[in-house]
């Protein structure tokens, strides 16, 4: 059994109630301690509702808590090799991954970061679905010659400040980090961690990868790609580009997130699923458990025929001090 309010509280209060009861029957016509009596009794149990007694307990409501979903895109030319769901650009299938993100995540604020030669916010937080839709279309893969070498920590810097003035804003809201790319990297230097990330309560999110291990053209012109391919000039051939799945990985285990390797579309209700179970919040913060069968409509029951009786004993000693009048 269990109750739902401080016994404290109720214990004080019944017992004031039941000292001004005791002080009108002791202080009262001996034809008056009867009513007294039953005023005593209706104290105990109007004490009894109060308190609120039940049988069994049933979880608290909960709801998911509020996410902000930060998709880090790699736009880089490498993104349009025609390597995903066989012949389509890697870029599309990054596309089709955001639109299922979104699907599976109603609630989520979605931030959308994109890198190439430079970091850059294309949209931020919002959870407008159609202009999240529309944003992503409009993403184009950066064009072969305005490169200047790509590296998957990019967008990192821009990230930290962008995350910090999150948790500044609304330091209670779950954050993740989505990081699409193909992990390759062409940029010379050394690849900067991720993991000063987690520093900045990043709460979790996942690394999908884009590509295939055999690799394969860029089309020249993203839209067309009968209009000839991306060349390597150093060899005097079509470039090739492959995955860098340890790269990816890598950041993954910085992260502290999961790796997918995305190959087709689908599959990503899991992800969200796991989200949606990992942050979920009480929607009755401070309360303890309700109790499932509550028990004080019986005390309810008793008091409802001595407080008739009360009524009609004060009506009836109302008439008779008219008529004595």
């Amino acid at each position: 059994m269990s109750w739902p309010v401080d016994p404290t509280v109720v214990v004080a209060g019944g017992l004031i109630l039941l000292a001004v009861v005791v002080f009108g029957l002791v202080w009262s016509r001996r034809s008056e301690r009867l009513a007294w009596l039953r005023r005593a009794l209706m104290v105990v149990l109007l004490a009894g509702i109060a308190w609120g007694p039940g049988v069994g307990r049933e979880p608290v409501p909960t709801r998911t808590a509020e996410m902000e979903i930060v998709v880090v895109l790699d736009r880089t030319t490498s993104m349009s090799a025609l390597d995903w769901r066989r012949d389509r650009s890697r870029l599309e299938g990054a596309r089709a991954d955001i639109a299922e993100l979104v699907d599976a995540l109603p609630t989520g604020r979605f931030t959308l970061v994109t890198f190439g030669r430079r970091a850059a916010i294309d949209l931020p937080s919002t959870k407008d679905e159609r202009v999240i839709a529309d944003t992503v279309e409009l993403v184009t893969r950066e064009e072969p010659l305005s490169g200047v070498g790509s590296r998957l920590d990019r967008p990192l810097n821009l990230l930290t400040g962008l995350l910090r003035q999150m948790r500044q804003r609304d330091p209670q809201r779950v954050r993740l980090v989505v990081l699409m790319s193909d992990g390759e990297n062409t940029g010379g230097g050394r690849q900067q961690t991720y993991k000063p990330l987690t520093l900045l309560a990043v709460d979790g999110g996942a690394v999908l990868g884009y590509g295939s291990k055999k690799g394969a053209r860029m089309p020249a012109e993203e839209d067309r790609p009968a209009a000839g391919w991306v060349t390597d000039a150093a060899r005097g051939r079509d470039a090739v580009s492959r995955i860098d799945q340890r790269n990816l990985r890598r950041v993954a285990d910085q992260l502290d997130a999961p790796y997918l390797h995305r190959t087709r579309p689908g599959g990503l209700e899991d992800l969200a699923a796991t989200w949606t179970d990992q942050f979920r919040e009480s929607t009755q913060d401070g309360v303890e458990v309700p109790n499932a069968l509550q028990l004080y409509w019986m005390f309810a029951l008793a008091l409802l025929p001595l407080a008739l009786l009360d009524l009609r004993h004060f009506w009836r000693r109302l008439l008779r001090a008219r008529r004595s009048r």
